[in-house]
């Protein structure tokens, strides 16, 4: 059923667009500032404490909270549900490649007494051009991530600084892909950058790929990011417990019988505890704290020598609201209640086999639900999407010299949905926040979205040294009526032991945000888009250094833009653009010392149908990363991480004329993202003691975030005729005080 009615009408600032699964910039900005006015008090209730001798007095995990953008990361491996757990695999140690070959299972695991060993894997060389590994064990120790293996990621090259999800290699946030266990998750954070949704621990390797990826993963035209739990510890029982001011966490691992393994985590956002009593109450109208939770369950059960199951359950919440007793003097149609939530919850089965010694397989499918709800004064919606994900993949190791892989994979989506809103604007590039008057529209449709794909890929070895991967991927987008054929070719030649040359290049497409295509507020004659990816570069491995160079060019075609002044079909494939730059990155390994640095320098550009060129919303020429940790004896580690980017492009506003219809002044733009916000600075620090309780172990920790206060530009806030401005700057210094107990 679809019913669409559309009449003219004033309309928040900025629509909250027909998404099913993040809220708006809009929502996520207010969200990020009234929690950021916690955070600031908070910040002042730990410095009370750290100063005060009292020890940790108030353990707080809000290391992260206000961290748009922390993390850094160490090499780890990929895998999937039954990677190796922390507990068996050294943190320095190079895990398999293969995500779902798990390898021959040791005979003793079915004799009377079982053998626990720690085995540690050669690491394969990456199908695509560059993957940067990040092991589980290695996330936790890394200066303001709090083990947060997605902050970790974003001390890698080609991921620039942003307030929600990640910015790969200029790509915008929805043309890339988070996947959990193989499949896509809709939601990589908390509160639109609070926290990742995923409790680290749990995270056996993640897998960061900017571009020049493999055929396996299709229908995204950035980058990928590929976390894959970790199996449940079989040798004991093992718990943890997290409490801190931001937030509380406890998981529990625990064998069941010789052949199965459980493992159960949960956490709860601290915030609303706290909120009334930290927060001024001129800061904001709160009637609800933002409230965030998550849950991660898994039980592993090993069938046989050459059978493994898994079955695994995620899920977590997002919510808050604020109530302005007062209209926006600049656009009085905001005021009531503002605010959202957002829902998931999944369950996957999933089987790895080894058939032979040459053959090994996975299959799984997952099915999920999500709501969304949004609330912008009197006009309200609401979406729930029932899910189904499939997915089979198959290696056959036909020889020393080459390796076939092939699979497909699935996805079906029914999205019931009610919305009433503004018409949505595009998803980047449009500065307008203030237009005098938008028109509202009203759908009620169930929407039905199927999409299938099927890749082949082979891996040749002709010479010792050289090793060439050609792919070709295929997807059907049936609610499109479009299919599209992504070819893909990458290439390594190891000039010697320690240096190695890598080349790709590959056709990689995707289909437009699902809203451009609805019938109303879209376009259902709408096509897929695609981007071209190139990329040449080196390594070069030390004794305890290894160096990583690369220079990339991404050509994007058939972007989907809006027409002009927003008449029907609203949006058109008629937008191009350009990507180009280099990256360098090193890791320092050499015992207790570890360090990490990255420089990306990059150039994003789009047209927008016959418009000049601009640069990309989140364009930053210059993004500088680097951590070091030190191991000290006794349990104690400290570390440091700074990070460095350009400011983001803005588009300034040069007048403002009044509007005797509405009432107020409606702004006048410049050209588009011609400015910039200054430039980025940030140290982190932090320092942990651990002491070792029997069996277990308790930790202490400090984490300070912006240890030297710099002030860091945000956003501009206009006065009401726009004649006057102030900077809107991001969260000052923060100390983090926690404590950690694990048995």
């Amino acid at each position: 059923m679809r019913r669409v009615a559309s009449r003219g009408c004033r309309c928040a600032r900025e629509t909250f667009v027909f998404q099913k699964v993040s809220v708006t910039h809009q929502m996520m900005r207010r969200a990020r500032v009234a929690t950021g006015a916690l955070l600031a008090a908070l910040s002042a209730q730990s410095l009370a404490a750290a100063q005060g001798g009292e020890g940790v007095e108030a353990p707080s995990d809000a290391s992260d909270a206000a961290a748009e953008h922390d993390g850094e990361a160490p090499s780890g491996s990929e895998g999937s549900s039954g990677a190796p757990s922390d507990a068996e695999t050294p943190d320095d140690a190079e895990l398999s490649s293969d995500a779902w070959a798990e390898g021959p299972v040791d005979d003793a695991l079915f004799d009377d007494e079982l053998i626990y060993e720690a085995t540690a894997e050669i690491e394969a060389a990456p199908t695509g051009v560059t993957r940067h590994r990040l092991s589980g064990g290695s996330l936790r120790r890394i200066p303001g991530t709090r083990g947060d293996p997605i902050r970790a990621v974003e001390v890698m090259p080609g991921v620039s600084r942003s307030g929600g999800d990640p910015i790969l290699r200029g790509a915008a946030s929805d043309e890339s892909r988070v996947y959990y266990d193989g499949v896509p998750v809709p939601s990589l954070y908390h509160l639109g950058g609070l926290t990742s949704a995923f409790q680290g621990h749990l995270i056996g390797r993640v897998d960061y790929e900017p571009g020049n990826f493999s055929a396996r993963y299709g229908r995204v035209s950035g980058g990928i990011i590929a976390l894959e739990s970790r199996a449940p510890r079989s040798d004991r029982l093992h718990l943890m417990l997290d409490l801190s001011l931001l937030e509380s966490a406890f998981s529990v691992e625990s064998p069941l019988g010789g052949r199965t393994a459980v493992s159960l985590a949960a956490r709860r956002s601290n915030l609303d505890f706290f909120f009334e009593q930290l927060v001024p109450e001129d800061a904001y109208s709160v009637v609800a704290a933002p409230v965030y939770w998550d849950y991660q369950a898994q039980v592993s059960h090993q069938i046989d020598r050459r059978h493994a199951l898994y079955l695994s359950s995620y899920g977590s919440r997002d919510s808050f609201s604020l109530l302005f007793s007062e209209p926006d003097e600049k656009d009085p149609s905001l005021r009531g209640t503002l605010g959202g939530a957002a829902e998931l919850h999944r369950v996957q089965l999933a089987l790895s086999s080894e058939h032979s010694s040459s053959v090994t397989s996975r299959v799984q499918a997952t099915y999920g639900r999500q709501r969304f709800e949004v609330q912008v004064g009197p006009l309200m919606s609401g979406f729930a999407t029932h899910e189904v994900f499939s997915r089979g993949d198959l290696t056959w190791r036909a020889s020393p010299s080459l390796e076939l892989s092939l699979g497909t994979d699935t996805e079906y989506s029914a999205l019931d949905g009610d919305y009433q809103g503004g018409r949505p604007p595009p998803n980047e590039g449009d500065p307008g926040v203030d237009e005098a008057s938008r028109q509202l529209v009203e759908v009620v449709d169930t929407i039905h979205n199927t999409r299938f794909g099927a890749y082949l890929e082979a891996t040749l070895r002709p010479v010792t040294p050289v090793s060439v991967t050609a792919g070709l991927r295929g997807d059907y987008y049936a609610h499109l009526r479009h299919a599209t054929f992504d070819p893909r070719l990458s290439a390594r030649f190891a000039v010697s032991e320690r240096t190695t040359l890598k080349a790709g290049v590959g056709r990689y497409s995707q289909e437009p945000l699902y809203y451009y295509s609805v019938r109303g507020i879209g376009n259902p004659d709408i096509d897929p888009y695609y981007a071209i990816h190139v990329s040449l570069g080196v390594e070069q491995t030390f004794d305890v250094l290894s160096v990583s160079a690369e220079g990339f060019f991404k050509h994007l075609e058939d972007r989907v833009v809006a027409t002009g002044g927003g008449q029907s079909p609203y949006f058109v494939n008629e937008g191009q653009g350009r990507v180009y730059g280099a990256e360098l990155s090193a890791r320092l390994a050499a015992g207790a010392t570890q360090g990490y640095f990255a420089y990306t320098l990059s150039r994003s550009e789009r047209e927008d149908r016959a418009e000049p060129t601009r640069l990309f919303d989140g364009d930053q020429t210059h993004v500088l990363s680097a951590a070091l940790s030190q191991g000290l004896g006794r349990g104690w580690e400290v570390g440091a991480r700074f990070r460095l980017t350009s400011g983001d492009p803005f588009t300034p506003v040069t007048r403002a004329v009044f509007d005797a219809t509405t009432g107020q002044y409606v702004p006048v733009f410049g050209a588009v993202n011609s400015e910039r916000y200054p430039t980025h600075h940030r140290l982190d620090l932090r320092v942990e003691k651990q002491w070792s309780i029997g069996q277990g172990t308790l930790a202490a920790y400090l984490d300070l975030l912006n240890a030297y206060a710099a002030q860091t530009r945000e956003g501009t806030r206009y006065s009401y005729d726009y004649r006057k401005s102030e900077a809107v700057s991001g969260l000052p210094i923060f100390p983090s005080l926690g404590v950690r107990g694990e048995l």
